[in-house]
């Protein structure tokens, strides 16, 4: 019967500690990139700068006159992309004190569903957007007026500008 003597461990080498220390160092070096890129990546807009969609006579949860992709922002100077579900649409955004912050006259984008249920987004003139509305703090009245359908309006929440901004 033959007799199998138990392998012996050499310990490490000086090549060996070095190898080990370099591994170990460039695994930090990459846990510490992937966590820098993780953290500036997907974080969103910047509720300064945050555009707003408007989508009107929105088929969504029911009839929705006036349909918003965010509920609040900051103080700041926003893009305006509208979205006439039932066809051409015009908005107006509303200050506190009455005052009309953006409008679009332009034919905006409208939604057109063929007979087999393919959605097709046809852009009309200016491609459904206007200038930058610049809002303040305080609360805002969107409204939407569409060529065929309900005339409605949404409330936005525009928050103070945080410092440095």
């Amino acid at each position: 019967m033959t007799t199998h003597a138990a392998p012996t461990r050499r310990p490490l080498g000086a090549l060996g500690k070095v190898l080990l220390v370099v591994l170990a160092i460039l695994c930090t070096l990459g846990l510490l990139f992937f966590a820098a890129l993780w953290m500036i990546s997907d974080e969103g807009e910047d509720p300064e700068v945050q555009p707003l969609e408007v989508v009107v006579n929105s088929s969504r949860s029911g009839a929705e006159p006036c349909l918003l992709n965010v509920d609040q922002v900051r103080a700041g100077d926003h893009a305006v992309h509208v979205i006439g579900e039932s066809g051409y649409a015009k908005v107006r955004i509303v200050d506190e004190r009455g005052t009309v912050v953006f409008r679009t006259d332009n034919e905006g984008q409208r939604i057109e569903t063929d007979e087999d249920g393919a959605v097709t987004i046809v852009g009309g003139e200016g491609e459904g957007a206007g200038p930058a509305a610049r809002l303040d703090a305080g609360t805002v009245k969107v409204l939407c007026r569409p060529a065929d359908g309900e005339a409605g309006e949404a409330t936005l929440e525009v928050l103070p500008a945080r410092p440095g901004r």
